[in-house]
């Protein structure tokens, strides 16, 4: 699955939708972008390389979401990025197994 990635940049800071203190940073990114499709956030963002991973988006629209991600470039430190999955995936009819078959 293709993916975009934002370096030195991270969004909607204080407003994750998921899990408030975010997602531990063990979790793989096949992991990570799997519990996003499910729950329906467009947005990941880790927090550097040792940092944790933040689920963020719902419903927002991805022109928003990339607007915000484009002026936010480069203003984070080193490590931290963003990931933002295409909005394809989060159609009606499309179920997590269908984009990212478990191993």
């Amino acid at each position: 699955m293709s993916v975009e990635r934002f370096q030195k940049c991270d969004i909607l800071i204080g407003r994750n939708d998921i899990e408030k203190y975010g997602f531990a940073k063990t979790i793989s990114e096949d992991e990570i972008i799997r519990l996003a499709i499910r729950y329906g956030s467009p947005v990941i963002v880790k927090n550097g390389k040792k940092g944790k991973w933040y689920l963020k988006g719902q419903g927002i629209s991805h022109e928003a979401l990339r607007q915000k991600i484009t002026s936010n470039l480069g203003e984070k430190r080193e490590g931290v990025y963003t990931i933002l999955l295409p909005e394809h995936l989060f159609s009606i009819g499309i179920t997590i197994d269908d984009v990212v078959p478990e191993n």
